[in-house]
């Protein structure tokens, strides 16, 4: 009879390479991160540049969910930001762009998903809370001063 404990680890792949984290638990919390701006141009937030260029940099895809409609590419190549690693994805009449950050942060396909949500209510953050612990992702919200 086999009296060992039951192991603390699970078995997950990704991109065809396995690997090992920690069991998650419906109570541990997701790694959330919310950016309270002015305004959504990123020009303005010189210190998210170098954050958003490390992010890109991952094995796993980078999700943007909803950003704005003046993106400039020039800026973000020339921050370092890898396009070849992000995923846009756009809201419409089925998907609004809370269901698609917090599929983004599940799925564990994607190591980060930034996205532009607007105002979201206690029960919406705790959600994509345990989305990104179930994906084992980082989600950071950017919201402007009148949806905190």
């Amino acid at each position: 009879m086999n009296t060992a404990p039951a192991p603390k680890y699970r078995r997950t792949f990704h991109q065809g390479a396995a690997s090992h984290r920690p069991a998650l638990s419906n109570h541990r919390a997701g790694k959330l991160t919310e950016i309270i701006t002015h305004d959504n141009d990123l020009s303005s937030m010189p210190l998210l540049m170098p954050l958003l260029a490390q992010l890109s940099r991952d094995d796993r895809w980078f999700a943007w969910v909803a950003p704005p409609a003046l993106l400039p590419k020039t800026l973000l190549t020339d921050a370092g930001i890898d396009l070849g690693k992000v995923i846009l994805l756009q809201p419409d009449s089925g998907h609004s762009v809370f269901d698609l950050a917090r599929r983004a942060l599940s799925t564990g396909t994607c190591h980060a998903v930034i996205s532009w949500p607007g105002y979201l209510s206690e029960f919406e953050l705790k959600a994509l809370e345990q989305a990104s612990a179930c994906g084992d992702s980082h989600g950071i919200l950017i919201r402007g001063r009148e949806h905190a």
